[in-house]
């Protein structure tokens, strides 16, 4: 597999000061709601734990602190930004990270499998991609879209209509077709599948 991946159960969670750095911690402690805080902390904790055991340190040299321009998270090892793709996410109790050694771009979301009506279905997804209705496989749609979009580096910007996933064809139009030739028009990859169980999680990644 290209990518690694780790959940992590947000209901147990170690104390923030023992898998935090300093930096890390002071900027923690800013956030205001405890339900904010267990979901930074949560996806933190698997980025890093995956860095770690890449990079061979302990969790201590690796931080994820928010870039000052955009407020991303940027991933550091022993200081230096990391040269890796990686992502994070988090629903309902569960947060979730991954990291790429070998690929440029990488994007994943996790999603809560839920009931989902129709008309919120129409006005998000395109009707080229309702091949079903079912909860199952239109939280699996969202979490597909909501994976590029990550991996396009745009967030919620974009009109859902102009990234398009049906099967394991993805098409673009408007602004998301500029973003993507901006990128150079990678071969994007997406694997999605129900994990933890009564979640669904996709990942999109490209070299």
């Amino acid at each position: 597999m290209l990518y690694q991946v780790k959940f992590v159960d947000l209901s147990s969670l170690p104390p923030a000061d023992r898998v935090l750095s300093e930096k890390e911690l002071a900027f923690f402690q800013t956030l205001k709601f405890p339900k904010r805080r267990t979901e930074w902390l949560g996806g933190r904790l698997a980025l890093k734990t995956l860095a770690a055991q890449a990079a061979r340190v302990s969790l201590t040299q690796v931080e994820v602190l928010p870039q000052e321009t955009s407020g991303k998270p940027q991933l550091l090892v022993r200081g230096e930004s990391a040269k890796w793709a990686y992502s994070i996410t988090h629903s309902h109790g569960w947060a979730a990270a991954a990291i790429s050694q070998e690929c440029r771009f990488l994007g994943i979301d996790l999603e809560k499998i839920q009931h989902r009506i129709s008309a919120w279905a129409e006005d998000f997804f395109h009707p080229q991609e309702l091949t079903a209705m079912d909860d199952a496989f239109l939280t699996a749609l969202w979490t597909r879209k909501e994976a590029v979009v990550k991996l396009l580096g745009t967030g919620l910007t974009l009109n859902s209509f102009d990234l398009r996933c049906a099967g394991q064809q993805i098409a673009f139009y408007g602004k998301a077709l500029q973003v993507y030739q901006r990128l150079g028009a990678p071969q994007i990859t997406l694997q999605t599948h129900e994990e933890p169980a009564g979640f669904m999680f996709s990942a999109a990644y490209a070299r």
